[in-house]
């Protein structure tokens, strides 16, 4: 069971990419918190825990991975988890499945393709 929330979306990004993310979450109807490197969101995600997370795979101090893996420990599978990737390397779809993602999305996501995938992963 989640404690947090249940519209609250934690967006760990890259400064240009998280406020249009943002806006279209907040206009959806959602409440974003925001990171911009991996250790910033687990600590907002212990302080504020979320119903999703949104994470870019390239974040710093703590790799996308790493932190989907820490949040899957810290709250098991009542937080949602998004990977966002600007490149669709080979190999990084499984590696984002193996570190716990519920979904791995490449860039550019629209705010209205995220806001399905969401609606979606809140659905099951």
């Amino acid at each position: 069971m989640n404690t947090g929330s249940e519209d609250r979306v934690l967006v760990v990004e890259e400064p240009d990419g998280r406020e249009t993310l943002k806006l279209g979450l907040e206009m959806a109807g959602y409440r974003v918190d925001l990171a911009d490197d991996g250790e910033a969101g687990l600590l907002m995600a212990a302080a504020r825990i979320p119903a999703a997370a949104i994470i870019d795979l390239k974040v710093p101090i703590i790799d996308g991975c790493s932190l989907a893996e820490a949040l899957r420990c810290m709250l098991g599978k009542a937080v949602a988890l998004v990977a966002l990737t600007s490149r669709d390397e080979p190999g990084e779809r499984e590696r984002s499945r193996v570190a716990g993602f519920d979904r791995h999305l490449v860039k550019p996501v629209s705010p209205n393709q995220m806001h399905q995938t969401l609606r979606q992963l809140f659905a099951h």
